[in-house]
């Protein structure tokens, strides 16, 4: 497969996006995120979904009110 110019830029800004998208969707409501998440799966697959889900949550628990940091 021939390398592209594109690949490259993917490549550079891929975790930038996933990060933004992470404080996104955190930062809506759980029924939100449930339907989200569930359009993430049958959209993107199985990966993309647990990688998203695992990141929103590590935000929201750390975020949960009466957590001790």
């Amino acid at each position: 497969m021939v390398k592209r110019q594109a690949d490259a830029v993917y490549a550079a800004t891929e975790q930038d996006r996933h990060s933004k998208e992470v404080e996104f969707v955190a930062s809506h409501d759980g029924d939100w995120i449930k339907s989200f998440l569930q359009g993430v799966h049958e959209k993107r697959g199985f990966e993309a979904y647990k990688l998203l889900r695992d990141d929103v949550a590590k935000i929201r628990i750390n975020n949960w009110p009466g957590n001790v940091k």
